[in-house]
């Protein structure tokens, strides 16, 4: 397979993040998510970031706060397959050290199964929550879990 073949001659690097990565970050997210997404706070806190790089391009991202609360965490569609995920989770979990982690999640999004392997417990439903940020004619579902991973 000549994809296989490409990957391992060139690997995923994971950096904190950094001004050069801003502009393509908010690209990223503000694709995936909802329009307008700015991360330049973030370079305040690099230590808790993390961004997977194949060559120059973002196929991955993560940011969680000083508290622990994670804002976003996203793979590129094609790279979901090769546990960046899980390896972005798991570092953001490393750095919030005792805390207890918590974040909001589309209710129908693929990757709680990746947060409950970890042991995060969704703890409520929230009708709409994404409402806010979603544009009117979005087809993204509205509502949320929030789940926390008790430490």
């Amino acid at each position: 397979n000549n994809n296989q073949l490409f990957l391992q001659t060139s690997p995923i690097c994971y950096y904190f993040f950094q001004k050069k990565h801003l502009k393509q970050v908010n690209r990223f997210l503000s694709t995936h998510f909802w329009p307008g997404i700015d991360m330049k706070d973030c370079l305040d806190f690099p230590d808790y970031s993390i961004v997977a790089m194949f060559k120059k391009l973002v196929i991955g991202c993560g940011f969680v706060t000083p508290e622990g609360y994670i804002t976003y965490i996203l793979v590129h569609p094609d790279w979901q397959k090769a546990n960046i995920g899980s390896l972005m989770l798991y570092h953001l979990i490393q750095v919030v050290g005792d805390r207890d982690i918590t974040l909001h999640v589309y209710a129908n999004n693929n990757a709680m199964v990746m947060y409950q392997k970890f042991g995060f417990k969704p703890e409520k439903y929230i009708v709409g929550f994404y409402n806010k940020y979603l544009p009117n004619n979005s087809n993204q579902c509205k509502n949320a879990l929030f789940l926390r991973l008790r430490k």
